[in-house]
């Protein structure tokens, strides 16, 4: 999204405790999101992590930034975050990649296709939402009962309320199921006011 979601985390007034952590799934390639996470989470002094299947020269120039590299974020979600014994404060699912005009592949979303494909991965929508609703379904017992998840490249189909597509819209419906509050379709919440 042209937006920066995560920066709404200054509209709330969340309680945090050493208890709790942010974890970020898909990190920043340049846009911002870790290092402000990161800043966020050190102005709370809480834990933030950053997954994702690569990371690059980011890692490098942010030695402080706690990156985890991982097969998928569903991957670590399911048999690492248990590990942590942590509650998730904030969670910003920004991985996977959308296709915004599947008929009409342009030469760049074709090289992330292909890129995908080395890892084994086929890069599709159907893929991008199934990756999302696992990676939320392994987190929800980790979320704090105050906290807020934020979702990238989400949102109503021709501007109809009822319809959800993007990244995480099949994840939505697990965070309603358990007591979250949908602000837009940008971020979510539980707890908080």
């Amino acid at each position: 999204m042209g937006s920066k979601p995560y920066s709404k985390l200054e509209n709330f007034n969340l309680t945090v405790d050493q208890n709790n952590i942010v974890l970020e799934i898909g990190s920043e390639r340049g846009e911002g999101s870790s290092l402000w996470l990161y800043e966020w989470t050190k102005q709370h002094n809480i834990e933030f992590y950053s997954v994702d299947v690569e990371h690059g020269q980011r890692k490098q120039e942010h030695p402080e930034i706690n990156w985890i590299v991982t097969s998928s974020g569903s991957d670590w979600c399911k048999s690492m975050l248990p590990d942590l014994n942590k509650k998730i404060k904030v969670l910003y699912l920004d991985n996977f990649d959308w296709i915004w005009e599947p008929t009409d592949i342009s030469w760049w979303i074709q090289k992330q296709i292909d890129s995908y494909a080395q890892r084994g991965v086929t890069m599709n929508n159907q893929n991008c939402q199934e990756e999302h609703r696992l990676q939320l379904e392994y987190c929800l017992p980790y979320l704090d009962e105050q906290s807020v998840v934020i979702m990238d490249d989400t949102y109503y189909k021709d501007g109809n309320k009822d319809q959800l597509t993007g990244k995480c819209a099949t994840a939505i419906p697990l965070l309603l199921e358990n007591g979250f509050k949908l602000y837009g379709t940008e971020y979510a919440t539980r707890g908080c006011e």
